[in-house]
């Protein structure tokens, strides 16, 4: 057995995250700014590869302008650090130590108290307390830097669509599962755990949230999951499967029924997978994410189907960690908002309806071409009626 090398967790070559890390340096420099300092597992995979299950406790990345970025990171984080080639230097955090403490020290090191640092305010993983208390103790002046790495993420060059379509063939194994495992007196952990097994063994890595596994009257209450609960015949069941490589995502979803669906049911289905049809027509570059969605929703307005369409009709996917495997807080399919697509972009397109008795949900994820739209996800795209 041989030990680490260096490079070896990189899902992309060294010469890609230096171009990367060039493109937000000139960033910086527009600014005026000295530096940033980016708190968001996504961004910092995003710029440096570096990644650990080990973000929830308080991590970021100093990004400097002149050489590549400082990681801080709890001490434990030492060991995937030193084999990611494109940082220059890991600052450890002991268990027993503040990490603003630690912060506070590096910028002092490396800074004079009339420069001016850039600070990504808007990442979950900066708690309050530590931005105030950051903010009372540095002696620096702190602006914020939002939304600079996520324009460069918007578009996707051909290896990280490559890593969506492998992700997709893991999400499709998955969904095969689940369905095949549909039957009286199965449980709804019975295919959670064939979606899982089979997304997996297809090469997934882990998801940035669960699958969605739902079944009969529970379906009808949005992101409930599974949990034990029996399958009987006539159950909608919910299936939302979901692959992931190199952090790149892809989902898709379908619906079933137990037996032979009723014309109520029937309704629901073809109006959702119209819809779904409506945005693959409707994507494509020039047009706006506002007019993807209004014309989704004269469908559903227009159909008389018992049923709510309660959310945009698609977000951005791409790089995921957990809680979260969209990129949809900074791109959307959604009212009101003029964002105009351009080829690269990937979404998942996730129309649904909840009943009072029911809901039902078919997806896709499409990426945006050159001169309309390419469905990544491949699988009958039909409401499932499981023998009994």
């Amino acid at each position: 057995m041989t030990a680490p090398i260096m490079g070896q967790e990189l899902a992309f070559p060294e010469i890609e995250y230096e171009q990367r890390l060039h493109a937000v340096q000139k960033e910086l420099s527009q600014q005026n700014l000295a530096a940033g300092i980016l708190f968001d597992p996504e961004n910092i995979y995003w710029l440096t590869g570096f990644q650990t299950i080990g973000y929830f406790t308080f991590q970021c990345l100093l990004v400097l302008k002149d050489s590549k970025p400082i990681l801080l990171s709890r001490q434990v984080n030492s060991f995937l650090a030193a084999v990611t080639p494109t940082l220059s230097q890991f600052v450890g955090i002991e268990d027993h130590k503040s990490p603003i403490r630690v912060l506070i020290d590096l910028i002092n090191h490396h800074y004079d108290p009339s420069d001016v640092l850039g600070l990504e305010t808007k990442a979950w993983y900066l708690t309050v307390h530590d931005y105030l208390e950051l903010k009372s103790t540095c002696g620096l002046e702190l602006s914020e830097w939002n939304g600079y790495i996520d324009e460069f993420r918007k578009i996707k060059d051909p290896s990280q669509i490559n890593r969506m379509r492998s992700a997709a063939r893991s999400a499709e194994a998955g969904l095969a599962a689940a369905l095949d495992a549909v039957k009286i007196g199965a449980t709804e952990n019975d295919l959670a755990a064939a979606m899982h097994s089979a997304s997996i063994a297809a090469g997934s890595e882990y998801l940035g949230h669960p699958p969605l596994v739902v079944s009969g009257e529970r379906t009808a209450l949005c992101f409930s999951m599974w949990k034990r609960r029996e399958l009987r015949e006539g159950d909608v069941i919910l299936l939302e499967s979901a692959g992931c490589v190199d952090r790149y995502h892809a989902m898709i979803a379908r619906s079933a029924i137990l037996g032979e669906a009723t014309e109520k049911q029937r309704n629901m289905a073809e109006t959702i997978i119209a819809v779904l049809e409506k945005a693959i027509e409707s994507i494509k570059p020039g047009v706006t994410s506002a007019e993807v969605d209004m014309k989704c929703r004269e469908i559903t307005e227009s159909s008389g189907v018992d049923g709510e369409f309660a959310h945009r009709t698609g977000y951005a996917i791409g790089i995921g960690f957990p809680p979260n495997w969209s990129e949809g807080k900074f791109l959307s399919l959604r009212a009101n908002d003029p964002t105009v697509l351009e080829p690269g972009m990937t979404f998942h397109c996730v129309p649904t309806l909840f009943g009072e008795q029911f809901g039902m949900c078919f997806s896709e994820s499409v990426l945006v071409t050159d001169s309309g739209c390419e469905v990544l996800t491949e699988f009958p795209r039909k409401l499932f009626e499981i023998d009994i």
